[in-house]
Protein backbone atom coordinates (compact mmCIF):
# COMPACT_ATOMS: atom_id res chain seq x y z
CA UNK A 1 0.00 0.00 0.00
CA UNK A 2 2.99 2.29 0.26
CA UNK A 3 2.61 3.28 -3.41
CA UNK A 4 -0.72 5.04 -2.92
CA UNK A 5 -0.85 8.67 -1.84
CA UNK A 6 -3.18 9.76 0.92
CA UNK A 7 -4.17 8.52 4.32
CA UNK A 8 -6.13 5.34 4.98
CA UNK A 9 -9.72 6.12 5.93
CA UNK A 10 -10.98 2.56 6.39
CA UNK A 11 -10.03 -1.07 5.80
CA UNK A 12 -12.50 -3.89 5.13
CA UNK A 13 -10.96 -7.36 5.25
CA UNK A 14 -11.84 -10.98 4.61
CA UNK A 15 -9.73 -14.11 4.93
CA UNK A 16 -9.30 -15.93 1.64
CA UNK A 17 -9.68 -19.68 1.45
CA UNK A 18 -8.73 -22.01 -1.41
CA UNK A 19 -12.25 -21.73 -2.85
CA UNK A 20 -11.79 -17.97 -3.17
CA UNK A 21 -8.59 -18.49 -5.15
CA UNK A 22 -10.43 -20.84 -7.52
CA UNK A 23 -13.06 -18.13 -8.03
CA UNK A 24 -10.35 -15.66 -8.99
CA UNK A 25 -8.95 -18.13 -11.48
CA UNK A 26 -12.49 -18.80 -12.82
CA UNK A 27 -12.23 -22.41 -11.62
CA UNK A 28 -14.41 -22.33 -8.54
CA UNK A 29 -16.52 -25.38 -9.25
CA UNK A 30 -15.67 -28.52 -7.32
CA UNK A 31 -17.64 -30.65 -9.78
CA UNK A 32 -17.42 -30.66 -13.58
CA UNK A 33 -21.01 -29.51 -14.04
CA UNK A 34 -20.34 -25.81 -14.55
CA UNK A 35 -18.12 -22.84 -13.87
CA UNK A 36 -19.06 -22.31 -10.24
CA UNK A 37 -19.71 -19.04 -8.46
CA UNK A 38 -17.42 -16.13 -9.25
CA UNK A 39 -18.02 -13.88 -6.29
CA UNK A 40 -16.63 -12.97 -2.92
CA UNK A 41 -19.25 -13.44 -0.24
CA UNK A 42 -19.26 -11.44 2.97
CA UNK A 43 -21.30 -12.74 5.91
CA UNK A 44 -22.64 -10.52 8.70
CA UNK A 45 -24.03 -8.18 6.02
CA UNK A 46 -25.97 -5.84 8.33
CA UNK A 47 -23.01 -5.55 10.70
CA UNK A 48 -20.72 -4.66 7.78
CA UNK A 49 -22.97 -1.96 6.29
CA UNK A 50 -21.17 0.89 8.14
CA UNK A 51 -18.04 0.15 6.09
CA UNK A 52 -19.70 -1.08 2.88
CA UNK A 53 -21.75 2.09 2.34
CA UNK A 54 -18.83 4.57 2.31
CA UNK A 55 -16.84 2.27 0.04
CA UNK A 56 -19.73 1.77 -2.38
CA UNK A 57 -21.53 5.12 -1.96
CA UNK A 58 -23.96 5.12 -4.89
CA UNK A 59 -27.17 3.09 -5.06
CA UNK A 60 -28.31 1.78 -8.44
CA UNK A 61 -31.28 -0.38 -9.43
CA UNK A 62 -30.47 -3.60 -11.25
CA UNK A 63 -32.65 -6.44 -12.50
CA UNK A 64 -32.03 -9.84 -10.92
CA UNK A 65 -33.76 -13.18 -11.00
CA UNK A 66 -35.05 -14.01 -7.53
CA UNK A 67 -37.34 -16.91 -6.77
CA UNK A 68 -37.92 -17.48 -10.49
CA UNK A 69 -39.04 -13.88 -11.05
CA UNK A 70 -37.33 -10.77 -12.33
CA UNK A 71 -37.06 -8.16 -9.60
CA UNK A 72 -35.29 -4.83 -9.23
CA UNK A 73 -32.82 -4.66 -6.37
CA UNK A 74 -30.65 -1.91 -4.90
CA UNK A 75 -26.96 -2.52 -5.59
CA UNK A 76 -24.20 -0.40 -4.07
CA UNK A 77 -21.73 1.04 -6.58
CA UNK A 78 -18.20 2.35 -6.20
CA UNK A 79 -14.94 1.86 -8.10
CA UNK A 80 -11.81 -0.22 -7.59
CA UNK A 81 -8.42 1.35 -8.28
CA UNK A 82 -5.14 -0.43 -8.90
CA UNK A 83 -1.72 -0.01 -10.49
CA UNK A 84 -0.44 -2.29 -13.23
CA UNK A 85 3.11 -3.63 -13.51
CA UNK A 86 4.21 -0.44 -15.28
CA UNK A 87 2.86 1.76 -12.48
CA UNK A 88 -0.15 3.06 -14.43
CA UNK A 89 -3.30 3.66 -12.37
CA UNK A 90 -6.56 2.07 -13.49
CA UNK A 91 -10.12 2.20 -12.20
CA UNK A 92 -13.23 0.12 -12.85
CA UNK A 93 -16.80 0.37 -11.57
CA UNK A 94 -17.41 -2.00 -8.66
CA UNK A 95 -20.67 -3.33 -7.26
CA UNK A 96 -21.60 -4.76 -3.88
CA UNK A 97 -24.82 -6.76 -4.03
CA UNK A 98 -27.21 -7.30 -1.12
CA UNK A 99 -28.10 -10.73 0.27
CA UNK A 100 -30.37 -13.08 -1.64
CA UNK A 101 -33.28 -15.07 -0.19
CA UNK A 102 -31.09 -18.18 -0.26
CA UNK A 103 -28.18 -16.44 1.57
CA UNK A 104 -29.94 -13.82 3.71
CA UNK A 105 -26.86 -12.69 5.66
CA UNK A 106 -24.29 -12.57 2.81
CA UNK A 107 -23.55 -9.61 0.56
CA UNK A 108 -21.24 -10.14 -2.38
CA UNK A 109 -18.89 -8.70 -4.95
CA UNK A 110 -19.78 -10.57 -8.13
CA UNK A 111 -17.64 -11.66 -11.09
CA UNK A 112 -14.38 -11.08 -9.23
CA UNK A 113 -12.35 -12.87 -11.92
CA UNK A 114 -13.10 -9.95 -14.28
CA UNK A 115 -11.23 -7.40 -12.14
CA UNK A 116 -7.46 -7.22 -12.79
CA UNK A 117 -7.01 -5.78 -9.30
CA UNK A 118 -7.95 -9.18 -7.84
CA UNK A 119 -5.18 -11.06 -9.66
CA UNK A 120 -4.13 -13.72 -7.17
CA UNK A 121 -1.55 -15.58 -9.22
CA UNK A 122 1.08 -14.77 -6.57
CA UNK A 123 -1.11 -15.60 -3.56
CA UNK A 124 -0.17 -18.75 -1.65
CA UNK A 125 -2.33 -19.92 1.22
CA UNK A 126 -0.71 -22.41 3.55
CA UNK A 127 -0.21 -23.47 7.14
CA UNK A 128 0.89 -20.45 9.13
CA UNK A 129 0.25 -18.12 6.23
CA UNK A 130 -3.36 -17.09 6.05
CA UNK A 131 -4.15 -14.41 3.49
CA UNK A 132 -6.51 -11.47 3.86
CA UNK A 133 -8.21 -9.64 1.04
CA UNK A 134 -8.14 -5.97 2.01
CA UNK A 135 -10.34 -3.25 0.56
CA UNK A 136 -8.47 -0.10 1.55
CA UNK A 137 -10.24 3.23 1.15
CA UNK A 138 -8.11 6.33 1.22
CA UNK A 139 -9.23 9.76 2.39
CA UNK A 140 -9.80 10.77 -1.26
CA UNK A 141 -12.47 7.99 -1.36
CA UNK A 142 -10.46 5.83 -3.79
CA UNK A 143 -10.77 2.10 -3.07
CA UNK A 144 -7.73 -0.15 -3.50
CA UNK A 145 -7.95 -3.98 -3.25
CA UNK A 146 -4.84 -5.55 -1.80
CA UNK A 147 -3.70 -8.88 -0.33
CA UNK A 148 -1.95 -9.22 3.01
CA UNK A 149 -0.15 -12.40 3.97
CA UNK A 150 -0.08 -13.28 7.64
CA UNK A 151 3.71 -13.69 7.50
CA UNK A 152 4.17 -10.13 6.26
CA UNK A 153 1.80 -8.77 8.91
CA UNK A 154 3.96 -10.46 11.57
CA UNK A 155 7.17 -9.03 10.08
CA UNK A 156 8.29 -5.89 11.96
CA UNK A 157 8.09 -2.68 9.90
CA UNK A 158 6.45 -4.40 6.89
CA UNK A 159 3.12 -2.68 7.66
CA UNK A 160 2.07 0.39 9.57
CA UNK A 161 1.97 -0.86 13.20
CA UNK A 162 -1.63 0.26 13.80
CA UNK A 163 -2.85 -1.59 10.70
CA UNK A 164 -0.79 -4.70 11.46
CA UNK A 165 -2.08 -4.82 15.04
CA UNK A 166 -5.70 -4.41 13.95
CA UNK A 167 -5.48 -7.22 11.41
CA UNK A 168 -3.43 -9.56 13.61
CA UNK A 169 -5.73 -9.06 16.61
CA UNK A 170 -8.62 -10.27 14.45
CA UNK A 171 -6.61 -13.10 12.88
CA UNK A 172 -5.64 -14.26 16.38
CA UNK A 173 -9.15 -13.97 17.85
CA UNK A 174 -10.97 -17.14 18.86
CA UNK A 175 -13.54 -18.40 16.35
CA UNK A 176 -14.82 -21.77 15.06
CA UNK A 177 -12.22 -23.61 12.97
CA UNK A 178 -14.27 -23.41 9.77
CA UNK A 179 -15.08 -19.69 10.09
CA UNK A 180 -13.06 -17.27 7.95
CA UNK A 181 -11.84 -13.99 9.42
CA UNK A 182 -13.89 -10.93 8.46
CA UNK A 183 -13.92 -7.42 9.83
CA UNK A 184 -13.23 -3.76 9.33
CA UNK A 185 -11.66 -0.71 10.90
CA UNK A 186 -12.85 2.81 10.16
CA UNK A 187 -10.16 5.32 11.11
CA UNK A 188 -12.49 8.29 10.52
CA UNK A 189 -14.81 7.41 13.39
CA UNK A 190 -13.12 4.52 15.25
CA UNK A 191 -15.78 2.09 14.01
CA UNK A 192 -14.60 -1.49 13.99
CA UNK A 193 -15.76 -5.08 13.77
CA UNK A 194 -14.08 -8.47 14.01
CA UNK A 195 -16.01 -11.74 13.87
CA UNK A 196 -13.78 -13.32 16.51
CA UNK A 197 -14.00 -13.17 20.30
Amino acid sequence: MANQAGQVARIFYKELVEGDLRKLRAKSNDADTGGGARDFRFGSYKTLLPVIRPMFPQTVKEARKRGGQNVMIDVFKGAFSWRDAQGNTHSKDAYFEPPTDVRPSEGRIARVHEYPCFDASHVKIGAGNRVLLLLIQLDDDSLWPHYAEEKSLRTPNAWHPVVAKELLDCLDAARPVNQAVIGYRDFTNEGRYCNGK
